[in-house]
């Protein structure tokens, strides 16, 4: 899901090739270690009440540390090495979107399990996003300052083209059953409504764009 368009969004294993392309005023590149300083408090935009979940309290600043961990890792779901990042002239990063294999979800989602249970002593085990044989998004996030300028559609333009150069059959999504404005998005970029499906106490819309 769009961080502007709420709840948990639409996860990737990414290929650190070094293509950039512009958007407007701004690069889209694969994100890097050192980025951990701003991403994870884009990400969690996107994904506020699943971290809350996984973390069991409402602390951005705990929830903000959690991620943060996750993605200076790597081999993980939210780690940055499965994260394309957007940044402006200056290098500052406005937007970003993580995704992944599909059928590399279990594994990925291995360490974030380990995490929950060591730090949080949750032993909640949330339900498969992804049932492989796609690129499956996690998530989107534009910062604040960046909303209303197309960034979430054009990191989702970028998330499609790069599934295709990898040779995906497949992208996929979820989106939330009360996110219609989010759905619309998605339509209109060619993702398809597919089954439902629930996540940690919510229903969601499986969409996908298959390649020909």
């Amino acid at each position: 899901m769009l961080a502007m368009l709420k709840k948990k969004t639409d996860h990737f294993a990414i290929l650190a090739h070094e293509q950039k392309i512009r958007v407007m005023h701004l690069t889209i590149r694969p994100a890097q270690q050192d980025d951990a300083a701003v991403v994870p408090e884009i990400m969690l935009q996107a994904m506020e009440d699943i971290i809350f979940r996984f973390i069991q309290k409402e602390d951005k600043k705990e929830a903000i540390r959690f991620l943060t961990d996750l993605f200076q890792q790597t081999e993980n779901l939210y780690s940055h090495e499965n994260t394309f990042v957007a940044v402006d002239p200056e290098g500052n990063v406005m937007g970003s979107l993580t995704g992944y294999d599909g059928d590399h979800f279990i594994a990925l989602r291995q360490p974030i399990l380990e995490l929950m249970q060591k730090q949080y002593a949750n032993d909640l085990i949330p339900e498969p996003e992804t049932v492989g044989q796609e690129f499956y998004i996690d998530s989107v996030a534009v910062s604040t300052a960046a909303r209303g300028q197309g960034l979430g559609t054009e990191l989702l333009k970028h998330a499609i083209k790069h599934a295709k150069n990898q040779g995906f059959k497949q992208i996929g999504l979820l989106v939330d059953l009360d996110n219609p404005n989010a759905k619309k998005l998605y339509e209109r970029l060619g993702f398809t409504l597919g089954n439902k499906m629930p996540f940690v106490g919510g229903e969601y819309y499986h969409m996908y764009i298959q390649f020909v």
